[in-house]
């Protein structure tokens, strides 16, 4: 028999063990008693429920029936029992979860089975989700059978309730509506709470509450908790942007110890100032770095979303929301921003809707590419780079550019472990060095420029190429001075270091503007980072540097080539670098033969350009 039809024989129910679901809750704030037993478990403080249901709010309406959905709660318990059963009384869909589901039941990319309902965890297997019928009196037995039938004793045999192994079970509830609880019961003879993990917030719209990933395990937020050994709070709404005030309260409430933010997403489909949004989303980030200044904090700018379905409104300000969400962010220290798009492809495969709600393998891909983010960044930057100086001093040679900007503090170090090192120069792009093929595609996914990367040794480019779309394949020849010894410059030439003041005149005569970031210029300009000839007091020629530090945007005017001026001021530069305790290198193109025979004169070592390509879109 099972536990459902054991609680309904008098004689046998007293057999049973029963407790009290309210008292193995995880990822609940508090729960509303309901009489007889019944509790109705929140995911928000009660303070937060009057911000979210106010005038303040967008549709303050939706807000409260979405946030009485019981998204990423779960009871979770020890016992000893073959089979459970919690006892639920479950709501039916809300409005605003049910016109999702209709549209995603007609989806292609639409999960199989339901899309929402009970799932749970035994031992670290997953049992399907499902949405068991309430019974006369309207309370829903959802039942588990918790043995593994490939560890019974023989064929088509079970152990006797009671008399097999402890069981760890997570009972994970619907997401897209609300249920009230009242007990776990078991065939065994104990159920034992669990203890607490850190907790992970989620704060977030209709993506992160669970729409419509099929399974309240296996949307973004629960999987990521899970990769992480955390609990989540999840408090994702359908429908919810940056509201000020609606995380107030809650820090008397929760103590997390990392906090993911991923709104943003619902400015595109009505009207809005960005005047108004600016201040909401500034003022709400603030509140959150306020309230938990000890947990690390990470903010999403939007995913990824197919704009067909449901077109941007033409006068929403949604196509600045990224920036000004990057632009909140960099005002709270010690919060990290995350790009969206590096989280989920480009693909309505990946979409239970086809268009912005991630199905199963979206939420998987997410919560897999985040959890690599946040466990890569949490250590400080200057613990990566150290280790990466640490990992390359005695590495390929290959690897010398983020070595030197590691030794000199140019960039981010965002990867540095066996098999692979990534580095971000901002205004820039990414330069990646590996021998694991693996570990680079992991870290590419999350952490590469989508304009320029530079991969160094014998990377395989065509990954690259195909995973991130850089179509375009520019080998490069890596120069390095390996010398200590000074060079000699002419002590007649008049060689100075240039201040902002020539910019205009340096930018005219460069060949490569195309090569400068915005403001760019400006900032090596006024780091005193650009050497410059002059003849009769005018300016004649010019050497600086890239932002990885290599030497670079050499130029002698016209009329004054041949007369030495590259020689001399490249040897100059390359005496200025050595003087502040740096190894001089650049980078040139193979087809340069004038530039390649002017560093072997000056006694550089060029290294084959099958070691470095720089990959960029067309």
């Amino acid at each position: 028999m099972s536990v459902s039809e054991l609680m309904d024989e008098k004689d046998m129910a007293d057999l049973l063990v029963s407790v009290p679901a309210e008292g193995l809750l995880h990822g609940a704030v508090w729960a509303e008693p309901k009489g007889h037993g019944w509790v109705h478990p929140w995911r928000f403080a009660k303070s937060q429920l009057k911000a979210i249901g106010s005038c303040r709010a967008w549709h303050p309406g939706l807000y409260r029936a979405m946030a009485a959905c019981t998204a990423g709660i779960t009871v979770e318990f020890e016992t000893d029992s073959s089979s459970i059963v919690l006892e639920a009384r479950v709501e039916p869909f809300p409005r605003g979860s049910r016109e999702v589901l209709d549209e995603a039941a007609e989806c292609a990319f639409a999960p199989d089975g339901p899309l929402d309902g009970f799932s749970c965890d035994v031992d670290g297997r997953h049992l399907p989700c499902a949405l068991p019928e309430e019974n006369h009196d309207g309370v829903t037995r959802v039942e588990f059978a918790l043995d593994d039938p490939e560890e019974a004793p023989e064929s088509n045999l079970q152990r006797l309730p009671g008399m097999g192994r402890h069981h760890h079970v997570r009972v994970w509830l619907p997401c897209l509506t609300s249920c009230d609880l009242r007990h776990v019961v078991g065939d065994g003879n104990v159920i034992e709470p669990v203890t607490a993990r850190d907790q992970l917030l989620v704060i977030g719209d209709s993506i992160a509450q669970g729409f419509v990933a099929g399974d309240p395990a296996r949307n973004w937020p629960a999987l990521l908790a899970t990769q992480l050994d955390m609990d989540v709070l999840n408090q994702g709404i359908g429908g919810q942007v940056f509201l000020p005030g609606s995380t107030v309260g809650l820090a008397d409430e929760a103590s997390p110890a990392a906090v993911v933010v991923e709104l943003g997403e619902n400015y595109r489909y009505e009207p809005c100032q960005e005047m108004r949004i600016t201040r909401d989303i500034r003022t709400s980030l603030f509140e959150v770095a306020e309230a938990w200044p000890e947990a690390s904090t990470w903010t999403l700018t939007p995913l990824w979303h197919l704009d067909e379905t449901h077109p941007t409104h033409r006068g929403s300000c949604f196509a600045a929301v990224p920036d000004l969400i990057r632009t909140a962010v960099a005002a709270n220290p010690g919060m990290h921003l995350v790009e969206g798009s590096r989280l989920l492809q480009a693909s309505p495969v990946l979409m239970a809707d086809g268009y912005e709600h991630p199905n199963a393998d979206g939420s998987e891909t997410i919560a897999k590419r985040l959890a690599y983010i946040m466990r890569a960044l949490e250590e400080p930057a200057e613990t990566r780079r150290a280790r990466a100086i640490e990992l390359l001093t005695d590495g390929p040679r290959e690897a010398f550019p983020i070595l030197e900007c590691a030794r000199r503090g140019i960039g981010e170090v965002l990867v540095a472990k066996k098999g692979v090192c990534v580095l971000e120069v901002p205004r820039h792009g990414t330069f990646v060095w590996g021998t694991s093929r693996k570990a680079m595609r992991e870290a590419l996914d999350v952490f590469a420029s989508r304009d320029l990367v530079c991969v160094l040794g014998t990377a395989p480019v065509h990954d690259v190429r195909r995973d991130l779309g850089l179509t375009e394949d520019a080998p490069c020849n890596m120069v390095i001075y390996e010398k200590q010894d000074r060079l000699e410059v002419d002590p007649s030439l008049d060689i100075r270091t240039l201040t902002p003041a020539y910019a205009e005149l340096v930018a005219s005569h460069y060949s490569h503007p195309e090569y400068l970031a915005p403001g760019e210029l400006e900032d090596i300009l006024a780091r005193g980072l650009v050497l410059g000839g002059f003849e009769a007091g005018r300016l004649c020629a010019f050497i600086g540097e890239h932002p990885e530090g290599a030497i670079g945007m050499l130029e002698v005017f016209p009329e004054l080539r041949r007369r030495g001026w590259a020689t001399a001021l490249e040897s100059a530069k390359i005496n200025e670098q050595l003087d502040r305790g740096l190894v001089p290198w650049g980078e040139v193109w193979p087809d340069n033969q004038a530039s390649i025979a002017l560093q072997e004169k000056l006694g550089l070592t060029v290294y084959p350009e099958k070691g470095m390509h720089f990959m960029s879109r067309p």
